[in-house]
């Protein structure tokens, strides 16, 4: 039996930055009678329109738009346990009111908690304090990247070998799950791996018997919480990339050092008034804030010559449209490593639509006709239409995945750090550690300096 079968419809449109994921959002709730829920992390906060690139009002076109500039400055950060609990009332009081959830936001982090309840290991019950309960309750959770490691190879070592010495919100994560629950991380997400296991064996064998016995361990689990259907607009990087740079001198045009500098002010008077601001978390994270900090910081004081103004605010727009591509590629690897395999995993690849964006003059055929096309279908309980897939991305889809261990192997010649086997077995042949290894020549022995006469 479907685990999908009496599930409210939820239709969500993913994405990297840049595809146009908000715009195909507003054109599906005006053809099917929706309204939209935000699943980006940083649009949630009241602040940075442009850096963040909250869609202006005129072009939202009068469609409800939920969860969208709807956390002050001053107010705690969500974790995304919060985001959850609060965007299913908003699904659910959509869904009564005779609507259609269309959910949009490049945090798929956020989104596929959402859909698969169990796609992150969940903490304890005082997994539901904040932020700052629990950094006050465990001072760790406040420390350092670098110390929270240390606590973290004590007490689950294989866990810690697993995250990226720099990624500071997966180790602090998998330390919240230690203290709060009192079990190793590793060991949970362990038995969220045999109980999949589980489940693709009964669901892969005939007997009516064993079927009967996957739907109980599908029930085990924490099944999806709607039925979805996932469109997901795919641009080829390498054409994208360029579109991101303008965009990037766009916002810049548009008032992004301007709305940067007053939220730096406000920052200010926080701080003044005896509010401590971790800009380390929330709306102070934004790709375009932060890199216009040094400017922003240099202009509070005596004042920077002209000359060493336009260096720093050049340098943190160049930073800015770096940042943004590396945003990008992020986002796409989560797609291809995490959403997909949590359809996958949930007999669910079917529910996913690709729609080409990569070429902005076929963007409304590729990508806004058959996205209708797909909608009207799946909310008629038809076959989905078959998407093309783009050639850069058909291997990706319908190839096997290769699950290889992930784990941090440092290279104590180059000071890097690789998390997978491909990258290790690649990283000898790099110029960086080719050229770190090579023996120096001894130039003297071979070419010794010819005797004088005495």
């Amino acid at each position: 039996m479907s685990t999908f079968i009496a599930k409210p419809c939820v239709v969500v449109v993913a994405g990297t930055t840049g595809v146009g994921k908000s715009e195909l959002a507003v054109t599906l709730a005006e053809k099917f009678n929706g309204e939209i829920i935000n699943g980006d992390a940083l649009q949630l906060y009241n602040g940075l329109p442009t850096a963040t690139n909250k869609l202006p009002v005129p072009e939202q076109r009068s469609i409800p738009h939920h969860l969208l500039g709807c956390i002050g400055l001053e107010e705690e950060t969500w974790t995304v346990g919060k985001y959850v609990h609060n965007a299913t009332l908003v699904i659910e009081d959509v869904i009564a009111r005779g609507k259609l959830p269309i959910l949009v936001g490049g945090t798929h982090y956020y989104t596929q908690s959402l859909l698969f309840d169990d796609s992150l290991v969940k903490a304890g019950p005082e997994g539901d304090l904040s932020a700052e309960a629990q950094e006050k309750k465990w001072p760790v959770l406040a420390a350092s990247t670098n110390e929270m490691l240390e606590e973290l190879r004590l007490v689950d070592p294989e866990i810690a070998a697993r995250w990226h010495p720099n990624d500071r919100r997966k180790i602090r994560h998998s330390l919240e799950v230690y203290l709060t629950t009192g079990r190793r991380p590793s060991y949970l997400y362990d038995e969220q791996q045999s109980a999949r296991s589980r489940h693709t064996h009964a669901r892969d064998t005939a007997s009516e018997l064993v079927s009967q016995e996957a739907d109980v361990t599908t029930q085990s689990k924490s099944p999806p919480r709607y039925n979805p259907l996932i469109l997901w607009i795919y641009a080829d990087l390498d054409q994208l990339i360029p579109r991101l740079d303008r965009r990037v001198d766009q916002m810049v045009d548009t008032g992004l050092i301007e709305e940067a500098r007053s939220l730096h002010a406000q920052m200010r008077a926080l701080e003044r008034s005896g509010t401590l601001v971790d800009q380390s978390k929330g709306i102070w994270t934004a790709i375009g804030y932060k890199e216009l900090l040094p400017y922003l910081w240099a202009c509070t004081g005596a004042g920077p010559t002209a000359r060493m103004a336009e260096e720093l605010k050049e340098q943190a727009i160049e930073l800015t449209k770096i940042a943004t591509r590396q945003y990008a590629k992020q986002q796409q690897r989560w797609i291809r490593g995490k959403l997909l395999r949590a359809l996958e995993e949930n007999a669910a690849l079917d529910k996913l639509t690709v729609l080409d964006g990569t070429k902005l003059s076929q963007w409304r055929q590729n990508v806004e006709a058959t996205a209708v096309d797909t909608v009207d279908a799946f909310l008629k309980g038809n076959p989905l239409p078959n998407s093309t897939l783009p050639p850069t991305l058909s291997n990706v889809i319908l190839a096997p995945k290769a699950k290889g261990e992930i784990r941090a192997r440092p290279c104590q010649v180059c000071d890097i750090i690789m998390m997978t086997q491909q990258e290790w077995d690649a990283h000898p042949r790099s110029k960086k550690h080719r050229k770190a290894t090579r023996t120096p020549i001894d130039w003297q022995a071979l070419y010794p300096k010819a005797s004088l006469p005495g």
